[in-house]
């Protein structure tokens, strides 16, 4: 029985693969197997990577909703499981996608130094597939590797354009890929390669530099965020939130004397028409953390912008934004607490 239950479930496992697999829709699939294959992994991971997605994330989201029920919060329990698995599932993703970016910059740091090394070559009086399988350096890192694989495929038979295209499949890099088409152009007119090689090489080079000097000079922007996100905004919200805690509690009824000020108080005065605050300070903290975990997404794809040109680029602030500012807004209604509470006699 042991034994037939051993061969039974493994077969279970890879037809609850299949059926994931099978309802996931088809444009989500293809444009995780080409971020997959960007960062390196083989295609055959996707169906893989998908279910322990999916179930890693619905793990998370039942004990995050357990949990929340366990301390008490029954009403919150379902939304913040949900929005927690969904948090979860997201940065899976955003991971693969990190992933491939860094070996696309991996690439065109060392980009320069490959096509002089493949101009040497060429000028040195070597073939063409002979001098790009050459050039192939271990400091180079992964673009060594994609080197020698297209030049194993052009010795193998395949043509030199067919493996340098397939090398650009593999690494999503604008860069690579339009200096690809610039070998290609250049091997099929007859040129002078080797000046052509020198001169992509130069000009990857003056753009790196730009790239370098724009965002040194929005630093500044990217500081005013960063200050704006994790030290304003917190400290504002904490100001509001011990105002609202402060005229909560001086609305109550067992202060000012005894005197409840709902309509029964008979000075004749303005507080005779006064009511306290319409929030609760609960609601008021909720709503500060809520505001304050978008602006920290919010301002870490604006940061990404500025810096580099894409939203994208911003994803690996997101963290340090959003629990920085979570964190400085406690810590500052702390102090803010304990400093001021003493001037109201509550």
């Amino acid at each position: 029985m042991a034994k037939r239950k051993s061969i039974q479930i493994p077969k279970i496992i890879e037809s609850f693969k299949k059926r994931l697999f099978y309802f996931t829709p088809r444009r989500y699939k293809q444009l995780l197997a080409k971020e997959i294959k960007y960062a390196g992994l083989q295609p055959n991971f996707v169906n893989r990577f998908l279910t322990f997605s999916i179930l890693f994330s619905v793990s998370f989201a039942i004990i995050l909703g357990f949990d929340t029920w366990v301390f008490g919060f029954e009403n919150i329990a379902i939304p913040i499981g949900l929005v927690g698995g969904i948090v979860v599932f997201a940065i899976l993703q955003i991971s693969i996608v990190l992933i491939a970016d860094s070996r696309a910059l991996q690439v065109e740091n060392i980009l320069p130094d490959a096509l002089q090394l493949m101009a040497a070559n060429v000028r040195a009086g070597m073939t063409v597939d002979k001098a790009i399988w050459l050039s192939a350096r271990p400091e180079f890192g992964i673009f060594e590797e994609e080197i020698r694989r297209a030049g194993a495929k052009s010795v193998a038979g395949k043509p030199l354009k067919v493996a340098l295209t397939e090398m650009t499949e593999t690494i999503k890099s604008e860069i690579l890929t339009k200096t690809v088409k610039l070998i290609i152009e250049g091997i099929e007119a007859g040129g002078e390669l080797a000046q052509l090689l020198e001169e992509t090489a130069n000009n990857i080079r003056v753009k790196q530099v730009l790239k370098k000097e724009i965002k040194s000079s929005v630093t500044a922007y990217s500081i005013f965020i960063l200050f704006a996100t994790v030290l304003g905004a917190p400290a504002l919200f904490s100001i509001s939130l011990f105002f609202v805690e402060t005229m909560t509690r001086l609305w109550a009824p067992d202060i000012l004397g005894g005197v409840t000020i709902r309509g029964e108080f008979t000075g004749g005065g303005f507080l005779s028409h006064a009511s306290g605050p319409t929030i609760t300070p609960d609601q008021l903290f909720w709503f500060a953390i809520a505001c304050l975990s978008i602006m920290g997404f919010f301002g870490s794809l604006t940061i990404g912008l500025i810096q580099t040109g894409k939203e994208k680029d911003g994803l690996k602030f997101i963290p340090l934004l959003m629990v920085g500012s979570i964190l400085m807004f406690l810590l500052a209604h702390t102090i803010i607490s304990n400093v001021f509470s003493g001037f109201f006699l509550i």
